[in-house]
């Protein structure tokens, strides 16, 4: 997949499903529907895969400069081993909500990006 198709298909769902508002959302904190679930569980993703791809970057960067921060490298190793085990978690939690799909979408975008 080219990143103009996964740009693509990323405006195209955004077209053909409504963008989420704050009004989407309750201000009681908590998710009644399945849909509001689903939504709170895609931004979630989100967050986790982008800071996946931050601290993959300087990570490589670390690496790079010099080996005489093995304790900056091995403290950015271990964030990253979290990150990949929320975004698993994460994963998981919308595969329940029949949300697989867009789950997968939003990993692709925020990697290749």
């Amino acid at each position: 997949m080219t990143p103009g198709s996964s740009q693509k298909i990323v405006q195209t769902n955004a077209i053909a499903s409504p963008r989420p508002s704050i009004s989407s959302f309750p201000f009681d904190c908590t998710l009644e529907t399945v849909e509001q679930q689903r939504r709170f569980e895609l931004l979630r993703l989100a967050f986790f895969v982008l800071k996946l791809r931050k601290i993959e970057q300087r990570l490589q960067i670390v690496r790079e400069e010099s080996e005489e921060c093995e304790t900056r490298d091995a403290e950015l190793d271990f964030r990253s081993n979290l990150l990949h085990h929320a975004i698993f978690q994460q994963v998981l939690t919308l595969i329940k909500l029949n949300a697989r799909e867009q789950a997968m979408q939003i990993i692709d975008t925020c990697r290749k990006s």
